[in-house]
């Protein structure tokens, strides 16, 4: 079936060319951008069951602006000594300006003797905004305050910073836009320049940079309108991986291409029927390849967690976009261009004559199959027990991104104030009768005595007095392990166990919803780590015929997924210091590490299968496949790998973990387990791999 469309698309290249610019045309002209659906607001990715979403609910219907976004003006003097009382009175003087300004989407800016610290040193004022926290013209704002404060401090011996939610999302909404140009930059140069060097062509470099770029600009389109359609936001910082897969895994299953033309022209067959040929052989593993791909994302759709679940969408467009590119439109480009997509390099005219590295590598697994199983094995098995130490950090999302004014202004808060300060829990009350002060005293009191709260503010009740709110300040910062302990434990139970039949008690606030982020999470990882291993094994299971063959690449992705969770862990924990790894990762590094990983061993299986059937043993099977697959899946592996290491280069730290992760998780499937294990495990199994299916025969 592959040969009969490499033929049609040979024959009708042009068409098939002109049909997807035209596409590219009407569909990115009548799109929204992909910005539109963008969301940096962790709360609003919640299911509405959840506690934290419930509180949110009620503080909406408490009061018209009871929910309303707010920030933290730090004030200070330029010389670090105490605020004297005439500091004081021009720090009351800048917050009465401001006020009397009518900054834009500005309600109020509110200072009092509360708020000035201990050591007199430090003064805070909060900033409360018109509409929703993550509107537009909301964090659009921050900007028109801090240029207000500057104006207003201009002068005077005063210093002024602003940090906060809306300060916060911001400065991560500028660091996502300099990150997303710096990675789109470095995953452009690595496709560019790393075929080029492989193939000594700076044509084969631009070849994928010209494929994928049409199909990039169809997807984010096509995922915009999606967004639309079905009402779902993306995460602002998650949104760069749509560029980072489709590169990556664009540039692969070219290079799956590529590699096979060359080798067919080196056969001797200089027609175009060699693209038709290539396509009928490599076309058989990147479709197998992008199905697993494809039902990995789609178990994204399971997950309750929004930022997981919205993402499904996006990531099955983008690899369905490339499928079906990379069976039409990069054929029919490489129809049109021929052998001069090798040029100038002569080096793809003839066979090598020297034993190539894959030949002796091949060799080795046909005579020692057991012995590179046992030490591929132990490397793997070492790297892996560093994941026994693994840590789960829920800040990355609700911490200001290093070296931002929000992030210097943070700092200086924590340092003055208890850490909570930024960011208060916030109790409400409903009841079907009116509710008093003094009924919700023992509550108050209840709470202040738990471990871990610094201050419980007076009671607040509604105009009907049958809603009431108490704002609770923690000691710790409010996304640190111990104030989410705090919350998700003592914080909730103080809380619930004034509950009866006529009242209950919600808990909100940033840190409510991150302790709910952290339970809808852990929720996701045990309901799609076999979701995704389901659809894997029953896919491949219908491709390869067989039983073993499934299990086994399952068994050896599976010890490539801790191992790169091990090798992570060391990293980022041991090495690196840091309280632990973000708590998204190990369900994006599953995904992306066991779906990508079997890419690569699927093209090793497939092209095992082939030399069985050309009649070979299976230890010579192996040391040919080796021979011949092994480069491709090293190059493959190299620009993918590199691609998402590109992710580090954007200074955001969960991004930097994640590119750091899977960028491990690739090379260990690229240049262990598909060129070492694979092959060994094949070799030793013999034709017993491929039950219950008979011995494979020649197609």
């Amino acid at each position: 079936m592959m040969y009969k469309l490499g033929q049609f698309i040979v024959k009708r290249r042009w068409w098939v060319v002109a049909t997807w610019v035209i596409a590219a045309i009407v569909i990115v002209g009548f799109s929204p951008a992909l910005s539109s659906i963008e969301s940096n607001d962790q709360s609003s990715f919640l299911p509405g069951h959840y506690e934290s979403v419930k509180a949110d609910t009620i503080a909406k219907q408490f009061s018209a602006h009871s929910d309303a976004p707010t920030d933290i003006i730090l004030f200070n003097t330029k010389s670090g000594t105490a605020l004297t009382t005439a500091e004081q009175q021009t720090v009351k003087n800048i917050v009465h300006n401001l006020n009397a300004q009518h900054l834009g989407h500005v309600l109020s800016v509110v200072t009092s003797a509360e708020q000035l610290a201990p050591n007199h040193k430090t003064q805070l004022a909060t900033v409360t905004y018109s509409g929703n926290a993550q509107d537009t013209a909301s964090i659009d704002a921050v900007k028109t305050v801090r240029q207000a404060l500057a104006q207003q401090t201009a002068g005077t011996p005063i210093n002024a910073g602003l940090t906060g939610g809306e300060a916060i999302s911001y400065d991560t909404q500028a660091s996502a836009n300099r990150a997303l140009e710096i990675v789109s930059i470095g995953t452009l140069l690595l496709v560019l320049f790393l075929p080029a060097f492989i193939f000594r062509s700076p044509l084969a470099g631009l070849f994928p940079l010209i494929a994928v770029g049409i199909v990039y600009t169809i997807a984010s389109s096509l995922i915009a309108d999606a967004g639309h359609l079905f009402g779902f936001h993306l995460s602002q910082q998650l949104s760069i991986l749509f560029t980072v897969v489709l590169f990556g895994i664009g540039t692969d299953y070219i290079l799956f291409l590529l590699f096979r033309y060359r080798e067919r022209l080196r056969g001797g067959d200089h027609t175009r029927g060699a693209v038709a040929f290539a396509l009928s052989r490599a076309g058989a593993a990147i479709f197998s390849a992008a199905l697993v791909v494809l039902s990995s994302f789609s178990a994204l759709f399971f997950a309750k967690f929004g930022i997981f679940s919205s993402l499904a969408p996006g990531l099955v467009i983008c690899v369905a976009m490339m499928l079906l590119a990379a069976l039409t439109l990069v054929p029919a480009l490489l129809a049109i261009i021929g052998e001069k997509v090798f040029w100038p390099s002569k080096a793809w005219m003839v066979k090598a004559e020297k034993p190539t590295i894959s030949k002796k590598i091949g060799g080795l697994i046909a005579r020692r199959p057991g012995r590179v199983v046992i030490v591929v094995a132990f490397v793997l098995a070492v790297l892996a027990v560093s994941a026994l130490n693994f840590k789960a950090d829920f800040s990355s999302f609700s911490q200001p991104p290093k070296g931002t004014p929000s992030a210097k202004v943070y700092n200086e808060l924590t340092a003055t104030f208890p850490a909570g300060t930024l960011s208060p829990t916030q109790i409400y009350v409903t009841s079907t009768m009116p509710l008093s002060k003094a009924q919700l005293a023992p509550l108050k009191q209840k709470l202040a005595a738990v471990h871990g709260v610094s201050t419980v503010l007076p009671v607040m009740l509604s105009s009907n007095a049958k809603t009431a709110e108490l704002t609770v300040f923690l000691k710790a910062a409010p996304f640190a392990a111990s104030a989410l302990g705090t919350v998700g434990g003592p914080v909730r139970t103080a809380a619930h166990s004034f509950d009866m039949a006529t009242r209950q008690v919600y808990v909100g606030g940033a840190t409510s919803s991150i302790v709910d982020v952290q339970s809808v999470t852990d929720r996701d990882l045990r309901v799609i780590f076999p979701i995704a291993a389901a659809f894997i094994f029953i896919i491949l299971a219908i491709l390869l015929r067989s039983l073993v063959a499934p299990l086994l690449l399952l068994l050896c992705v599976s010890l490539g997924y801790v191992a790169t969770l091990g090798a992570t862990t060391l990293i980022f924990q041991t090495i690196g210091g840091n309280s632990g790894l973000i708590s998204f990762i190990p369900l994006f590094m599953y995904i992306f590490v066991v779906a990508i990983g079997t890419d690569y061993n699927i093209l090793t299986i497939t092209r095992l299968r082939e030399e069985i059937g050309e009649g070979h043993g299976p230890r010579k099977a192996a040391d040919l496949t080796v021979e011949h697959s092994s480069a491709t899946v090293a190059a493959a592996g190299l620009i993918l790998a590199s691609t998402f290491a590109s992710l580090t280069l954007g200074g955001i730290s969960f991004l930097s973990q994640m590119g750091t992760a899977i960028s491990i998780g690739v090379g260990l499937a690229a240049f262990v387990i598909a060129p070492f294990l694979i092959p060994s495990l094949s070799a030793l199994l013999g034709y017993a791999i491929w039950w219950p299916s008979r011995r494979p025969v020649k197609s």
